[in-house]
């Protein structure tokens, strides 16, 4: 886009590309990506080139219904407050979104258009297709059935709030008038504007500054920083309440690490550090002088209440069997990081080819296929059972389905009898197993064992159970059993 001609040029001649379309959105395209075309080919019709056949003889002033006139092939099918059928192939309303926005003369390259917005956006591309055809993000059941939107087959209503968008972003203005002199009845006119709103430097700024959320936070939460990073009339209506336990008597440690870090990454290739660290489950103290590990660094969590650096290599001790793993070093115990070179550190287990191969996309996969944050801990199998009501509430319809997978009954004696337990044990849990209600819902879950997993067990109390593994069942019940002597003892 250019934008030295974007305030002075009163011709729209914008292709659809992704940064413009954020323009339209204000916001998250993954959430308005239908509505930004829909304004993309308004402004067409009202601000397009003499040869743009999309565009609409109106006079400076107008109304919807003459707009509607204009534009569509049939007046009467876009009137009224019902989406209209499609009644002609040649109308306008007939094409879909993918028509609009990769057609040849206006439109954007498809192939480029999709890799821009992948840029932008962490979907896949299944998702992708499923915004561009349906309209949303998520897979409709039958959607291979379904039809792909009409873009412009929507309501009077719809095409009304289209305009007021327009008008609120300075591309039109409005007026209310008398729509019949006898009656005191108003009905808006539009009135085009001499020069286009200056707002592509002030918006593509924001976009840019939202967009690092996007790549932060891998879910519809980043919608909300888009949506409502900004002031809305003077005030902020979107907060986010983080659960932050770093002393600011570090503040100025972390400044240090994360800049270090930050230029540790720029370069290439990038360097095996040396750490001293304090660890707490090593029970050891701000205060201590720690000890020192070599480690690859790899990226920064936020979780558990602290921002960690992930990194692989050597790692606390008693913490994993394995001398050289992945660990979670929260930033605020680290006490000095120096860099080193590949030729003082290089070993079979713990090489320059070795660590590349150890990327955040890696580090990203190992965590979505298990519950639990200590990545140096083996992984296991948990065979829990929930309350049916309890489960509806807290794990059906929502990210945590994706973990814990429902399974049958049959399916949870069969896990019991392959367990490696002593008979004993297996025989006492198929007893307990068989006494719970037929209601309840059993859930299998790959983890890795931590202090936040036993934590959020704790926290569901009664409505959950743990049958598997047979050590953190002893360990709910021991911990258990310990709370009840407190307050009752």
């Amino acid at each position: 886009m250019n934008q030295s001609n974007f305030r002075a040029s009163n011709v729209f001649d914008f292709s659809p590309d992704v940064e413009f379309l954020q323009i339209l959105a204000r916001g998250s395209l993954k959430q308005n990506l239908p509505k930004a075309v829909r304004l993309w080919v308004i402004l067409r019709s009202l601000y397009g080139d003499a040869a743009d056949p999309v565009k609409v003889e109106l006079g400076n002033k107008f109304t919807y219904n003459d707009w509607c006139s204009q534009f569509f092939t049939e007046l009467e099918h876009h009137k009224s407050d019902t989406i209209p059928h499609k009644h002609d192939s040649k109308c306008s309303c007939a094409k879909t979104m993918t028509d609009w926005l990769f057609e040849p003369i206006l439109g954007s390259n498809d192939d480029e258009w999709k890799k821009s917005f992948l840029q932008l956006y962490p979907v896949t591309t299944q998702q992708l297709n499923n915004l561009l055809n349906f309209g949303i993000i998520s897979q409709k059941k039958g959607s291979e059935k379904q039809e792909k939107i009409r873009l412009l087959a929507k309501t009077r209503k719809n095409f009304q709030y289209d305009f007021q968008t327009l008008v609120s972003m300075g591309w039109l203005q409005s007026e209310k008038v008398k729509s019949n002199p006898a009656h005191n009845k108003f009905k808006t006119q539009y009135i085009k504007v001499d020069s286009f709103p200056a707002i592509l430097m002030s918006v593509s700024e924001e976009v840019v500054d939202n967009q690092g959320i996007e790549n932060i936070i891998q879910n519809d939460l980043a919608d909300f920083f888009n949506e409502f990073s900004q002031k809305i009339n003077h005030e902020q209506r979107f907060f986010l309440e983080l659960e932050y336990i770093v002393h600011h008597q570090f503040s100025e440690n972390l400044n240090i690490w994360r800049q270090k870090l930050k230029n540790i990454w720029h370069s290439q290739p990038i360097p095996p550090i040396k750490i001293t660290y304090v660890s707490a489950s090593n029970f050891q103290n701000h205060q201590d002088e720690g000890e020192d590990y070599i480690i690859y660094p790899v990226c920064i969590y936020y979780s558990q209440r602290a921002p960690y650096l992930f990194a692989y290599g050597q790692t606390p001790k008693d913490s994993s069997s394995i001398k050289v793993n992945w660990y979670g070093y929260r930033l605020d115990r680290i006490k000095n990081i120096e860099e080193l070179e590949w030729s003082l550190v290089n070993s079979p287990n713990f090489s320059q080819k070795i660590c590349e191969s150890k990327t955040p996309q890696t580090l990203e996969k190992i965590r979505s296929e298990t519950w639990g944050f200590n990545l140096a801990r083996p992984q296991d199998i948990l065979l829990i059972r929930f309350d049916r009501y309890y489960h509806n509430l807290y794990i059906q319809g929502t990210e945590r389905e994706k973990l814990f997978k429902q399974i049958s009954y049959k399916q949870a004696q069969s896990l019991i009898n392959n367990s490696e337990i002593k008979l004993e044990q297996k025989q006492q849990l198929l007893g307990s197993l068989k006494s719970r209600s037929t209601s309840d819902i059993y859930c299998r879950v790959s983890y890795r064992q931590d202090y936040n997993t036993i934590m959020r067990l704790r926290s569901w109390g009664p409505k959950v159970e743990v049958f598997l593994p047979w050590e953190l069942r002893e360990t709910m019940a021991k911990d258990i059993q310990q709370a009840w002597k407190f307050y009752h003892g």
